[in-house]
């Protein structure tokens, strides 16, 4: 069952099998299922397809297509490219006769018969010759998507016939703009075979599939296509700790304000970062947290800095700290946070605050003497301060934890990159920390379950990232810290949405790091 209404549960591919067996009771409602799957698929893929290029008015569209239900789901999606792209062309590679599809997949295959070019693949074509196929039937120009259907969920291992000649021959041929695979790459499941569909994104119908998220990135970005499949509940099929995120969790930030509040409603955030050599770490997380919606920003910067960095984000209120020799803070400099604290609401630490003895015994001393809910960010997370997080008080703020995977072995003492389920809640339990492990699929715990968030992408892979994400969760905090995983997740799932946004309306490539924060109302404002 979901914890949450804006998180659903990710589940073993038996366990999803047995979950919609539930759901879709009859015929009638598999065949809604189906067009509903095909037709999110269509717009989810070209919606993807525009973090390369516009998308053209004649789509070259190569399907991959089996005889089961996800076949069916590719080619409702064909259907729908071809109803809203008039002029494309599109390439059905057939894993099996017409007259061997299931019914639901036979009943998609008449509805678009006539309208595509139909390749079926005998037993026993080389890989080769299904190589030649696909460059032919389109001149030698190649594909704009490529769609896999070809294999369901229900898959065993190994590969077999005409469907690992497909898969072995698209996976060579390079001429292809995006890959998207329906529910799972073909080859993948609770078992998987050593040969699978080279997916650039998953998209999981109804269910997010455990599969997806084994190992890093090796299904693609994956995007949840939700169903309704647990708007009624779970079933006993349906029980687990760990979630994906869906667009919902962004819904308290979607509401009209009240007209009885003014700035002291939304939070106060304070700000500890930066050092002489390394304002603009500081500077981008202050900027994301004014993004945030937070009401009030106070923001503690090098003395050397602060008024340069105060012209910048006149939104903020500056305070100048002491520095240290290195240019860093100086501990002895406390009193100015701990003398303001009674106006917080959360503390945000680390970002550009370099490491150093001085640092370190810095964020400690915050971590120990602060009973609000305290970031620790970038500079912050050092083994020394994270274990200062379970010697809180009982009834302190939580302490929530944004690291990257190295920053994460390091405070995990972790000798290789581990992304399980298992290590990252037994840490949060141990330390009594709720943890943000960024990675291609950002995962948020509290030790007691795991939360997936999918929203984002490679235009996040650029310096000053991870300090825009931590203010605006900081932001979150401060406004609301009565659920801390909404409030985190809030930040993330915004954070990643602004960047797909981004993405899409000026590529992943020439564009700048605070780029992302023009993007953030387009996401709150999306109907």
């Amino acid at each position: 069952m979901p914890k949450s209404s804006f998180a659903h549960p990710v589940l073993s591919c038996k366990n999803a099998a047995a979950h919609e067996q539930c759901v879709l009771r009859d015929e009638a409602a598999e065949w809604s299922a189906m067009q509903s799957a095909g037709r999110s698929l269509a717009r989810a893929v070209v919606r993807d397809f525009r973090e390369l290029r516009a998308v053209p008015d004649r789509l070259r569209v190569l399907a991959l297509v089996g005889k089961g239900n996800n076949g069916g789901d590719a080619l409702v999606a064909c259907g729908q490219l071809l109803a809203d792209y008039p002029r494309s062309v599109v390439v059905v590679l057939l894993a099996c006769a017409s007259d061997q599809l299931k019914p639901l997949a036979a009943k998609a295959f008449k509805e678009v018969e006539g309208r595509l070019r139909v390749e079926t693949v005998e037993e026993s074509e080389s890989v080769d010759a299904v190589r030649e196929r696909i460059a032919g039937a389109v001149g030698g120009e190649g594909y704009d998507l490529c769609i896999d259907g070809l294999l369901g969920m229900a898959f065993e291992p190994p590969l077999r016939g005409p469907a690992r000649a497909i898969l072995e021959a698209v996976n060579q041929y390079g001429p292809i703009g995006l890959r998207a695979a329906v529910d799972l790459p073909s080859g993948r499941g609770d078992e998987s075979d050593e040969l699978f569909f080279k997916a650039d994104f998953s998209y999981a119908t109804g269910i997010a599939k455990r599969t997806l998220f084994e190992g890093v990135a090796e299904c693609g970005r994956v995007r949840y296509l939700d169903f309704g499949f647990f708007n009624d509940g779970g079933s006993e099929h349906s029980h687990s700790n760990e979630l994906i995120l869906t667009e919902r969790t962004l819904d308290g930030l979607r509401r009209l304000r009240s007209a009885a509040v003014d700035k002291r409603s939304f939070g106060h955030l304070m700000v500890v970062g930066g050092s002489a050599y390394m304002p603009g770490a500081l500077l981008m997380a202050v900027r994301a947290a004014v993004s945030s919606g937070v009401g009030l920003i106070t923001a503690f910067a090098p003395a050397s800095v602060a008024a340069s960095l105060s012209a910048q984000v006149p939104e903020a209120m500056w305070v100048p700290w002491p520095e240290t020799a290195n240019g860093t803070l100086s501990p002895r400099a406390l009193p100015l946070l701990f003398d303001r604290l009674d106006r917080a609401s959360a503390v945000l630490v680390g970002p550009g605050m370099g490491q150093d003895r001085n640092t370190e015994m810095l964020a400690m001393d915050i971590v120990q003497r602060t009973e609000l809910p305290v970031l620790l960010d970038g500079d912050a997370l050092r083994l020394r301060v994270v274990e200062q997080a379970s010697k809180r008080k009982r009834h302190a703020g939580p302490v929530v934890l944004t690291p990257h995977m190295g920053e994460f072995m390091r405070i995990a003492k972790l000798k290789e990159p581990d992304w399980s389920k298992e290590t990252l809640l037994g840490f949060c339990r141990s330390n009594r920390v709720v943890t943000v492990l960024k990675g291609s699929v950002t995962r948020i715990s509290d030790g007691e379950q795991v939360l997936l968030n999918t929203f984002g992408g490679p235009v996040l892979s650029r310096g000053g990232s991870g300090d825009l994400l931590a203010g605006l969760i900081g932001g979150n905090l401060a406004q609301d810290n009565s659920s801390v995983l909404t409030a985190v997740a809030r930040g993330v799932v915004l954070h990643g949405s602004a960047a797909e946004a981004l993405a899409r309306s000026r590529g992943q490539v020439t564009v700048r790091t605070l780029d992302v924060l023009d993007y953030l109302p387009e996401v709150l404002r999306r109907s």
